[in-house]
C-alpha cells in the first residue's frame, strides 16, 4: 500500500467517525463543516505538493477546549493518584502524620515555621548542596509536625519522601538477610526524616544503625531532616563517642533549627481528659 493510500484510508475513517450535529452547517463559501457552536470549522482541506487528501476531520475551537479540558483533568487525576500512592509511602499507615500541613500550623513557634516554610521553598537549592534540617527542643513543641508539613508539601510538589524512626528501620533490618536493599530504599528518596532521635535503645547495633543511616546520606550528598529531644548543648556537646560519630556528621549537613515552647501534646491530652470526664459526668 502506498503512502498516499494509507493516508486516503486514515482520512476515510477519521470521516466515517466524526459527528455532526444538527446545528452543524456548510460554510458556503469554502464548503466547510462548520460547527454550530463555536462557529469555526470541522474540516479543513488537506493539500501539497504530494497529496491531495481532501476534506480532513479537524476539532473546532468548542471540541478542543473540551478535549483539553479533559486531558488536564485526565492529568490531575493522575498526579493525585501518584501523589497518594507517594504519601502511602512516606507515611506507611501513620494517617496523622499524612495530614500535618502547614494550612493547619498555629505558628506558636514563627521562626521554625518560617524555616520550614522556607527549605520547602529552597528545596532545590538545599537538595544540591545535600543540606537539611535539625529540629532540636523539648517533647510535644511540634518538632514532628513541621518535619511532616515539610514532607506534605514537598510530596505535592512531586518529591519523593520517606519519615521513618530507628526503631522501625531496626525492626526492617531485623527482618530480612538483604540489609543492603533497606539502607538502598532509604537512600533513594529525595529526602529522608528521621524522627525522634535519641529515643531508640542505646545498644551497640542501634547506634550502628543511626551511623550507616546518616553516614550514608551524608555520603551520597542527599538531605535529610532529622528530630530529636536534645538540647542545643548536648547537640554541640555529644557525651558519648557514638553520639560524637552521629552529631558530627549531622553538624556537617544540618541546620540547627530550635522549636520551644508549651508542651501542647500533653495540653491536649490534658484537655481531651477533662473533655472526657465531664462526659461522663453528664
Amino acid at each position: 500500500m502506498s503512502i498516499e493510500s494509507a493516508l486516503n484510508q486514515v482520512v476515510q475513517q477519521a470521516q466515517a467517525a466524526q459527528s455532526v450535529a444538527p446545528d452543524d452547517y456548510k460554510d458556503p463559501k469554502t464548503g466547510l463543516l462548520m460547527c454550530g457552536k463555536c462557529h469555526t470549522p470541522k474540516q479543513y482541506h488537506f493539500h501539497n505538493a504530494a497529496f491531495d487528501l481532501g476534506l480532513v476531520p479537524v476539532m473546532c475551537d468548542c471540541q478542543r477546549a473540551a478535549h483539553d479540558a479533559e486531558q488536564q483533568k485526565r492529568r490531575e487525576s493522575e498526579r493525585e493518584m501518584l501523589t497518594a500512592r507517594r504519601k502511602a509511602a512516606c507515611f506507611g499507615a501513620n494517617d496523622r502524620k499524612a495530614a500535618y500541613t502547614f494550612d493547619t500550623d498555629d505558628r506558636a513557634n514563627t521562626a521554625a515555621t518560617n524555616a520550614a516554610q522556607g527549605y520547602v521553598r529552597h528545596f532545590t537549592e538545599m537538595r544540591q548542596k545535600g543540606r537539611g534540617l535539625f529540629f532540636i527542643g523539648p517533647c510535644g513543641t511540634g518538632k514532628t509536625f513541621l518535619a511532616c508539613c515539610i514532607a506534605n508539601a514537598l510530596l505535592d510538589k512531586g518529591y519523593t519522601v520517606k519519615v521513618s524512626t530507628f526503631a522501625d528501620i531496626a525492626n526492617r533490618l531485623q527482618g530480612t538477610f538483604d540489609k543492603e536493599s533497606i539502607y538502598d530504599d532509604l537512600n533513594a528518596v529525595d529526602l529522608l526524616i528521621l524522627d525522634d532521635l535519641n529515643a531508640e535503645r542505646d545498644t551497640s547495633f542501634m547506634q550502628e544503625i543511626v551511623f550507616t543511616v546518616i553516614d550514608n546520606r551524608c555520603a551520597a550528598q542527599k538531605p535529610l531532616i532529622v528530630t530529636s529531644n536534645i538540647t542545643p548543648s548536648e547537640f554541640a556537646n555529644p557525651d558519648t563517642i557514638e553520639r560524637r560519630r552521629v552529631f558530627s556528621r549531622l553538624q556537617e549537613v544540618c541546620i540547627p533549627v530550635e522549636v520551644n515552647g508549651k508542651d501542647r501534646r500533653r495540653e491536649a491530652m490534658m484537655k481531651s481528659c477533662r473533655d472526657d470526664l465531664a462526659f461522663l459526668n453528664t
